[in-house]
């Protein structure tokens, strides 16, 4: 248990601790530390909480565990630890939710009403994973397409894992996003404005940036679908394909940023 204790569980502590002093350094949030917000905060770690629970039993169950087994945490953590991925997974995971919470915890302290502060949380991140679309396009442009091309013309397959999990789960997650930030603003009566939600249902009524951001999403996936099933058929032409996909997604994000 001690390491577990030492490299894991003191570190995920620290994470409400550095929150908590941040609090007290931000005038706004310092006026609104009340035992009524402090329970509300410590309220809404819960579904954090769960959350990171489902995606540590996903973990789990890649490496031949069950979800059962959280409740050997500590223990398996501490067998794996130096020798699988699985312990730093674990850590990260863990360690990301108490950030995530803390975002919208400081929303709450400094709103200083828990309604609100869950509300301008939700509508932080949702501009946030929408623009991830774009961030999906940059780290083709970076990563994806110097390696598949890399790797194409050494007559080897793009890494497959790396392209499902960027090119089609987060950039579809990010989509979905989107597209429901589009909708709500759409279908919704509340008006633009200069607070939080405002700015939310003017993000949202934006068409032509909103159809940009779906361009370079589509572009994304079907660089994607071109890396994992065009090598079957020509690793040369898939080389090309990716290029032709990639400079396409400069332009759509040219005209975007610029345009």
């Amino acid at each position: 248990m001690r390491v577990f204790i030492r490299d894991y569980l003191i570190p995920w502590l620290l994470v409400p601790g550095f929150w908590f002093a941040l609090w007290l350094f931000v005038p706004p949030a310092r006026e609104n530390i009340t035992p009524v917000n402090l329970f509300a905060a410590l309220l809404l770690m819960v579904p954090f909480l769960l959350a990171a629970l489902y995606f540590v039993g996903n973990a789990l169950e890649r490496y031949g565990y069950s979800r059962k087994d959280i409740k050997r945490l500590p223990e398996i953590i501490e067998k794996t630890h130096g020798r699988l991925y699985l312990s730093k997974e674990i850590f990260n995971i863990i360690g990301k939710t108490f950030v995530f919470w803390g975002l919208f915890a400081s929303a709450l302290m400094i709103t200083g009403d828990p309604v609100k502060g869950v509300l301008s949380g939700v509508d932080i991140f949702a501009r946030i994973f929408a623009f991830f679309v774009l961030l999906v396009s940059m780290v083709i442009w970076v990563m994806a397409l110097p390696f598949a091309l890399y790797e194409l013309f050494k007559g080897n397959e793009p890494n497959r894992d790396f392209l499902i999990e960027l090119t089609v789960r987060q950039n579809l997650f990010y989509t979905a996003v989107l597209v429901a930030v589009r909708l709500i603003a759409l279908h919704s009566s509340y008006p633009s404005g200069d607070d939080l939600i405002g700015e939310l249902m003017a993000f949202g009524r934006k068409t032509e940036l909103v159809t940009s951001l779906l361009e370079l999403s589509g572009l994304n996936l079907l660089f994607g679908l071109a890396g994992l099933y065009g090598p079957n058929k020509s690793r040369k032409l898939t080389a090309l394909i990716l290029t032709l996909i990639v400079v396409v997604q400069l332009w759509v994000a040219w005209e975007m940023l610029f345009g």
